[in-house]
């Protein structure tokens, strides 16, 4: 049994459920108890023990608000509940900065226990007590509901109706706060008297007496001279009998065996004494295999003693250290492969990055992903994918020397770190190529899983790296990810390395990302490229952005969209097009004159905003705000995208279309599944994609196709777009064709709003 001075007792009715919240709150739980238990032996000025708790419960919520965080962000809650949440993680940085600044602005000595106890502590178990018993549990609640098939709002009601259990948290309340005082004065006492158990000792104060033998921990006094123990309390012998019973052979424990005990620490007292008042050291007993943090504090002779002595506190930490232990593990290893992570790699890579300074050696790094895994999840579960990862994993550490040059960094990709391979460079490369094919021998060998067979391939992504080249650590897991992506656009089960050319992409990328996340909004625009039926009447129009950049000028979406969908910036332009477009929608319906009177505009949308779970909320709000009907809308999404997890989009395709949007499926026939994506799912519009239109004046083939998609969108009552149309030529075959709508540079140009011509004449 755990033994420690608990301020705030740990009780397990305060667990979430979630294993690593429940562990670093725990471990928060201790640090708090700390502001107690290192500052007892202080002297009377508290000011650098109480900045330096600050700084260290500070460093910890970090890491653990991040842990927190990236939790929840995995569970489909909405992006409003978690920011909200992680501004009640910021106001604790901003209250204990406070503190600090009020710490540094009291004259010296005035940072006292009554200010610790009066002021700090309470502070921090109320701001516990409150985000950990709601805040988080109410985040707890919806997440165990979404991860058992429950929607949103069943799992919001959910955990409301938890949050409103107003006497479960005020037990929960009670419980805590009447452990935390009740621990405070029973130990209040020895804080303020650094004499108080010479005095109990000798006045034998039978109050007093109780104070010190119900403190949790072991305590007991040393005379300075003979070493021999003076002073102890009742939890000494229960610590001694406890832990030392099948050591001694004995269920009894005598006074001799608590000499046994306390003499293990004599090295340890020779070294507090009037000049070095207070010593703490972390000591593991092997014989028990216990970790204990002891803490040594001079007391002078006084008139309760003719001799010094020394004060010893223990605080037994092997719960505590497995805890943070284990902890570490889930932030450094990956759960199913039991492999080091990412985070992990990382820390390795600058190691070898470092020692290449002076050895000189040249160091690889090989990240390879398996192709189209998502096809063995999809087809045979998850459960048969993660077989093959484990069965994978196995193979690579029976074929490498050391398991933690070997990671898992995403769903279907490791890296290996090859460190110093040899000084000189081609022969680096060769040895890195030698290394990939054997990776390739090995994993080409047919996985028998669940009594079926898989075979698989990998594309592999190396860089060679030195302390010569002018690389950033950071940088190099993204310049193997970058030449991984170059080998499957090229096949599979290929290999290529990271070339400067790379890097300068990379790099120019970065410059990019970082200018467009300060061109929102008013370096982005909204042009409109108009759509005609076959009578030239406006049919429609499509939404295109804009970058009106301040160098540059006029950026295209093919300078800028994809690398938003890497960084993530896609979402918030994305939510900005939609209601920069839904406003304008409602100003040309409400205008009287204007020929887009109620005709539909196609916006766009991305594959990251289909899995944000906020979206389909967004769409349905800013309906409500600009009044219009979702008819007036045209949802687009190339097929390619769409296979990525078509189940998943063939139920979000659903609820938007039971909402009343329209969808339109772009670039229709360049993709390989663009009849089963057609045969599953309901489009208002297929849009023929622009390589058919460019060559069709001169390809009878595509003259066939273009024919068998329009006799097709017509048997199942599909509108037909043509985009791209930039001749008269072109314009005539499709009328001949059968095509009845059309969009391209012979009609209309992307225009902004104001330079369209829609008056009505």
């Amino acid at each position: 049994m755990k033994k420690t001075i608990q301020v705030i007792p740990w009780n397990e009715r305060y667990s979430l459920g979630i294993t690593v919240i429940d562990i670093q709150h725990r471990h928060l739980f201790n640090l708090i108890n700390e502001f107690v238990y290192e500052l007892i032996f202080d002297e009377q000025d508290k000011t650098q023990g109480v900045v330096e708790l600050f700084d260290k419960l500070s460093g910890y919520c970090s890491y653990h608000f991040s842990t927190e965080e990236e939790v929840w962000s995995k569970k489909n809650i909405k992006q409003s509940l978690l920011l909200d949440h992680h501004d009640e993680h910021h106001d604790l940085f901003v209250r204990i900065e406070k503190f600090k600044e009020r710490i540094s602005n009291l004259e010296p000595g005035l940072v006292t226990n009554k200010f610790i106890f009066n002021e700090v502590i309470p502070f921090l178990v109320r701001w516990l007590s409150f985000h950990i018993l709601e805040k988080d549990r109410f985040l707890a609640v919806i997440s165990k509901h979404i991860d058992t098939g429950d929607d949103f709002e069943k799992a919001y009601q959910a955990a409301l109706k938890v949050i409103n259990d107003k006497v479960f948290y005020l037990s929960l309340y009670v419980e805590l706060y009447v452990g935390c005082f009740k621990s405070l004065a029973r130990i209040a006492g020895l804080i303020t008297n650094r004499d108080v158990l010479k005095r109990l000792s000798i006045q034998k104060d039978s109050y007093y007496r109780h104070i010190i033998n119900n403190a949790a921990d072991p305590i007991w006094t040393i005379d300075k001279i003979s070493n021999q123990l003076v002073e102890y309390n009742e939890s000494l012998l229960k610590y001694c009998k406890q832990y030392y019973s099948e050591v001694i052979e004995s269920n009894e424990t005598s006074e001799y065996d608590l000499n046994g005990f306390t003499s293990k620490f004599k090295i340890y007292y020779d070294q507090v004494d009037s000049y070095n008042k207070k010593l703490t050291i972390e000591f593991h007993d092997p014989i028990i295999d216990r970790y204990l943090l002891v803490t040594f504090s001079f007391i002078e002779n006084s008139e309760f003693s003719s001799n010094d002595e020394i004060c010893v506190f223990v605080k037994d930490i092997t719960d505590n250290k497995k805890n943070i232990d284990y902890s570490s593990r889930l932030f450094f290893y990956d759960s199913l492969t039991n492999l080091p992570n990412r985070k992990f790699m990382l820390e390795r890579i600058r190691l070898a990055y470092e020692a290449s300074r002076s050895s000189k050696q040249h160091n690889a790094l090989l990240l390879l992903d398996i192709d189209n895994f998502h096809l063995i999840n999809d087809k045979f579960s998850s459960v048969v994918g993660d077989d093959i990862l484990i069965e994978m994993r196995n193979r690579l550490v029976d074929l490498l020397p050391e398991i933690d040059n070997l990671a898992r960094i995403g769903a279907d990709s490791f890296c290996v770190l090859f460190p110093d391979i040899s000084t000189d460079k081609r022969k680096a490369l060769h040895n890195t190529i030698d290394l990939a094919n054997q990776i390739q021998a090995v994993l080409t060998i047919p996985f028998d899983i669940l009594q079926n067979r898989f075979s698989i391939s990998v594309s592999m992504g190396a860089v060679l790296f030195a302390d010569e080249e002018d690389f950033e650590v950071d940088q190099i897991i993204g310049f193997a990810e970058s030449a991984q992506l170059l080998s499957k656009k090229e096949g599979i089960n290929r290999l290529n390395f990271y070339q400067n050319e790379l890097q300068q992409l990379a790099i120019n990328n970065l410059l990019v990302e970082n200018e467009l996340r300060f061109a929102l909004p008013d370096q982005l625009k909204v042009f409109y490229q108009l759509q005609f039926d076959s009578k030239k009447n406006i049919a429609g129009s499509e939404a295109l952005i804009r970058w009106q950049h301040p160098h540059k000028g006029m950026l295209s979406p093919d300078k800028f969209i994809s690398i938003a969908e890497e960084s993530g910036l896609i979402l918030p332009i994305g939510y900005w097009l939609f209601d920069t477009v839904f406003h304008q929608i409602s100003l040309w319906n409400n205008h009287l004159i204007t020929k887009m009177k109620n005709v539909p505009v196609s916006v766009n949308i991305s594959v990251k905003q289909f899995y944000d779970p906020d979206l389909i909320d967004y769409l349905v709000c800013l309906l409500k705000k600009y009044e219009i009907s979702p008819s007036l809308i045209k949802l687009e999404i190339t097929e390619t995208l769409m296979m990525e997890n078509f189940s998943y989009f063939k139920k979000i395709f659903a609820q938007l279309r039971g909402l009343g949007f329209q969808l339109s499926l772009d670039d229709f026939g360049v993709g390989y599944s663009s009849l089963s994506v057609i045969s599953e799912m309901d489009f208002d519009e297929i849009k023929i994609d622009k390589s058919f239109i460019d060559c069709l004046v001169d390809s009878t083939k595509s003259q066939t196709i273009v024919k068998m998609i329009v006799a097709l969108g017509k048997e199942l009552n599909v509108n037909l777009v043509a985009e791209g149309i930039e001749n008269i030529q072109q314009y005539r075959l499709l009328i001949d064709l059968g095509v009845d709508c059309f969009q391209g540079y012979l009609f209309s140009y992307p225009l902004p709003v104001e330079d369209l011509n829609l008056k009505e004449h």
